[in-house]
């Protein structure tokens, strides 16, 4: 005889992708920002939404073409969704805490030319901490995002503050003009913005070409075409074809000290250093892993003051004025 389990007691319970699915749906008011943020399809949150729908007997969406609300019942649930995974989140973050591990959210170029080199100094300074490393490659610099209570994101961007996290100000890009010499070997000699005007310009896609736009603003030379030439994923895969000859490049001096250091690139003329973007440390306002998070955060603020301690020598070395600076955006 099989015995009933109506004492089971969560047996009434929906899928717990569907919730999620809901609340970010329910978030938003889009199914298309929700599938964007749970790396999901539109219709794969839609069905999801249906599945509930279903399961509760109640619809929790009205639509009215591309535009949806919630009901009085989508309402009430999101409320109950949103208390129940904040405490679950919370019961992780606790858990996970207590082993020391902390997710960082990076650009995929300050990841690769800039944390990874250092992970060593970073273990031999914090040997508990775990940190977990994701790159933010669907992002761009113009996004609102979010950070959960483990999580800390570097994120490069023209606006600030971000009003729903705690952000801190890391330090802002220095913009100049980068070139191999075997590039002007085969395509002639650079010496004034003017003479980039038949030159190949290389670009990041994820920028959406705004290092060259904020530097031919602030020069002198208004007739450059900053929509031609190559473009790229990522600043990394835009560098390397700049060390290869491929084209010219506007980046952020922090990132190219060794290849400018040994001349792999080269910065053809004395120019303005522009101003760009602002690089930013966001972190949720409510988080449990605050201790860990201060240890980084102070390593990582070490690091940059060195870095901009080693780029000031640079910049004197090459010729250039650290004070003569120029605001790109």
């Amino acid at each position: 005889m099989t015995k009933s389990h109506t004492n089971v007691r969560y047996q009434r319970l929906p899928a717990q992708q569907s919730t999620r699915v809901f609340e970010a749906a329910a978030r938003h008011l889009s199914f298309t920002f929700a599938a964007n943020e749970l790396a999901m399809t539109q219709s794969g949150v839609s069905k999801q939404i249906k599945g509930l729908e279903a399961f509760l007997g109640v619809s929790l969406f009205v639509r009215k073409g591309q535009k949806i609300s919630l009901t009085k019942a989508g309402q009430l649930f999101h409320r109950h969704c949103v208390q129940a995974l904040d405490c679950l989140q919370r019961a992780v973050d606790e858990i996970q805490g207590e082993a020391g591990q902390l997710r960082l959210q990076a650009p995929p170029t300050f990841a690769a030319r800039w944390l990874i080199p250092r992970m060593e100094q970073l273990h031999e300074s914090h040997p508990k901490l775990e940190l977990h490393i994701e790159t933010t490659w669907l992002r761009t610099i113009r996004d609102r995002i979010q950070a959960e209570s483990n999580e800390l994101v570097i994120h490069a961007c023209i606006d600030y503050p971000f009003d729903n996290l705690q952000s801190q100000l890391l330090r802002r890009e220095t913009l100049v003009v980068m070139v191999s010499p075997n590039y002007m070997a085969r395509h002639g000699n650079i010496s004034e913005p003017q003479d980039l005007l038949d030159k190949t310009l290389i670009h990041t896609r994820l920028d959406g070409h705004i290092h060259w736009e904020m530097w031919a603003k602030a020069m002198p030379e208004k007739q450059l075409d900053t929509s031609k030439g190559y473009e790229f994923e990522t600043l990394d895969m835009a560098l390397s074809a700049a060390e290869n000859g491929i084209g010219v490049l506007v980046c952020d001096i922090i990132y190219a000290l060794d290849s400018l250091r040994s001349k792999r690139l080269v910065i053809p003329f004395k120019m303005p250093l522009v101003t760009g973007l602002s690089y930013l440390l966001l972190s949720h306002p409510n988080s449990s892993y605050e201790s860990l998070q201060d240890n980084y955060r102070c390593w990582l603020e070490q690091q940059i003051a060195q870095d901009h301690q080693r780029m000031q020598r640079l910049i004197l070395e090459l010729g250039l004025d650290p004070n003569d600076q120029i605001e790109g955006i």
